[in-house]
């Protein structure tokens, strides 16, 4: 399976099956993830763009944009009910009518991996989160976007859920790949991140035991 990460909290999985285009963000964000093909589409927030271009995306994926249980081209996919905190708006403005929005994680499995998208979680995991969650090999975190989870808070929740490999997203890096956001999400971590790279191929073999974090550059 070959992992892009498209800029914002947007990634795209190409597995054998199909390909799946989780968050797609529009241009609001001053990133172009360049109409990605995609045979699936996850939304996590359905009434924000920076999460919902689903007209971005080359093809005509099927969506899924709330919880349940589905099997698409042969991809499991679960959704998950969480929450979002509106107390700050994605242009970084304080909310004095602060509310929680009702998002979605999603659990896919393919290619003999499980993999987490964590673009609807903006509040730390409910037990019932954290028991869909167990088990996932790869964890896909937005460490740094207005109302959801801080760098230090998806430090927490990557190292609790225990996966092989932890990729960090949702950060603004700059032009030689760093962020404050993601040196203080590293230092939660404890753990040294591998190089960087533009396109992370992994399978059920090379995920290794001992927990990664792996670094994909924006393609955004």
């Amino acid at each position: 399976m070959d992992l892009t990460w498209l800029g914002h909290a947007a990634v795209r999985a190409r597995a054998r099956q199909a390909a799946l285009v989780m968050d797609p963000t529009d241009r609001s964000t001053g990133l172009d993830m360049a109409r990605p093909a995609g045979d699936i589409a996850t939304i996590s927030r359905t009434a924000h763009p920076h999460h919902n271009h689903v007209k971005g995306i080359k093809g005509d994926p099927i969506v899924v944009d709330g919880p349940g249980e589905y099997e698409i081209l042969g991809v499991q996919i679960e959704g998950v009910r969480a929450l979002w905190s509106s107390a700050q708006t994605e242009d970084g403005d304080e909310d004095e009518a602060a509310t929680l929005e009702a998002t979605t994680l999603y659990i896919c499995q393919a290619e003999e991996m499980r993999f987490a998208h964590l673009g609807g979680l903006g509040q730390p995991p409910t037990p019932r989160q954290s028991e869909a969650l167990a088990g996932v090999d790869i964890v896909i975190v937005p460490i740094a976007l207005p109302g959801g989870l801080d760098p230090e808070a998806a430090a927490r929740v990557a190292r609790a859920l225990e996966p092989k490999m932890v990729i960090p997203v949702g950060y603004t890096p700059d032009s030689a790949g760093a962020s404050d956001a993601l040196k203080t999400f590293l230092e939660a971590m404890g753990a040294e991140p591998e190089e960087a790279v533009s396109r992370l191929t992994v399978n059920r073999r090379n995920l290794g035991e001992t927990r990664r974090v792996a670094l994909l550059e924006s393609r955004g």
